[in-house]
């Protein structure tokens, strides 16, 4: 049965992809497909560390591979005369572009912007070809970080889902901080968080299982209950349960005035995290954003937080959207602890001091 596997962050998503591959019969031919480049990169290097070199295991992109097995062999079918020679990153056809056109430049490079409905469109144009040719190439395929999939790239995994090859995803909705295509309008409400709702749909379809993963093996209880509290319990997230075994002098959830600012990131060798490089530019402190601190591991953590994220700190209220899943990735990188700079008293969280110096 096709399966997704919702894991929390730490919940060491990559590595079961690696375990699989290392343990399936050595004549299973598997497809590991990768949004971005680190993401490709590390399946590759993790792949073939576990010695997994007698499988016949093999590792792309998900825009190559659109192009390779559904555009490439099939454009002619949708568009006469027609052949693929690359991908087009920036350009633009414009809105109201009709036809082949709006997907192909004058040198036959698809848009990378309307790449998804393209390669959707070929594989109806091929009548059940390009999807009969994937399952004699292919056993199984996965795909990793898979929240960053939306718009007609739910319609292509649909496609899948409904081949005969056996599909696993792998991912944690409240770190999709990344997009395929955040501009395409197809399949809007699905989008970051709420791609959750679209696996509920394929499960009710019985196209897929969903299999919750929220053990953290990265984070300590504290700070797993924190980032559980940053989304609406609607929503449907298992509680995350800590399996770290770690300890460190320095635990817990803080606040930290500005002054001390400087100080903290120094004595505490903290990552120091913010929305973007427009805010805190009065700090001295080595900022990076959210997103760039995506799939790194620190012991400590220091947010430079938005006034939505202060409000929520504040009274409890969960965040939503791109606001939720940018606070959730920064706090969750930490391990044991995380602070937030701020002069305001907020309940739940220690104020941190300087130590004086005794010497």
């Amino acid at each position: 049965m096709n399966r997704v596997i919702l894991a929390v962050a730490g919940g060491r998503k990559t590595q079961s992809i690696v375990d699989d591959c290392k343990s399936c019969p050595e004549d299973r031919r598997i497809l590991v497909l990768g949004y971005t480049i680190a993401s490709q990169n590390e399946l590759a290097t993790r792949i073939r560390a576990a010695g997994v070199y007698g499988h016949r295991v093999e590792v792309m992109g998900w825009f190559a591979f659109l192009l390779q097995h559904l555009v490439r062999p099939y454009l002619p079918l949708l568009y006469e005369g027609r052949r693929l020679t690359g991908l087009n990153f920036e350009g633009d056809p414009g809105r109201y572009t009709k036809g082949a056109e709006r997907f192909l430049d004058s040198d036959d490079r698809a848009y990378m912007l309307h790449l998804a409905k393209l390669a959707h469109d070929v594989a109806t144009a091929s009548n059940g070809s390009a999807i009969n040719r994937l399952e004699h190439i292919y056993d199984e395929i996965y795909i990793d970080e898979v929240q960053d999939l939306g718009g007609w790239d739910l319609d292509i995994i649909e496609l899948l889902l409904r081949a005969r090859l056996k599909i696993t995803m792998v991912g944690d909705m409240r770190q999709a901080l990344l997009s395929t295509n955040i501009r395409d309008p197809k399949n809007a409400q699905y989008r970051k968080e709420k791609i959750f709702d679209w696996f509920r749909l394929m499960e009710r379809r019985n196209l897929l299982e969903i299999e919750q993963a929220p053990t953290t093996y990265r984070s300590n209880q504290i700070i797993a209950t924190l980032s559980d509290s940053i989304f609406d319990p609607s929503l449907g997230y298992a509680p995350t349960v800590s399996a770290s075994t770690e300890t460190h002098k320095h635990t817990g959830l803080f606040t930290v005035r500005e002054s001390d600012a400087i100080e903290y990131a120094r004595s505490q060798e903290a990552l120091c995290l913010r929305h973007s490089k427009a805010v805190a530019k009065h700090l001295d402190l080595p900022f990076i954003t959210f997103g760039v601190a995506k799939g790194r591991t620190v012991d400590h953590v220091l947010i430079y937080p938005t006034a939505r994220i202060l409000q929520f700190l504040a009274d409890g209220a969960p965040l939503e959207g791109l606001a939720a899943c940018a606070l959730y990735v920064g706090v969750t990188r930490a391990k044991h602890s995380v602070a937030f700079i701020t002069d305001q008293q907020l309940p739940n969280l220690t104020v941190w001091s300087r130590v004086p110096d005794r010497r």
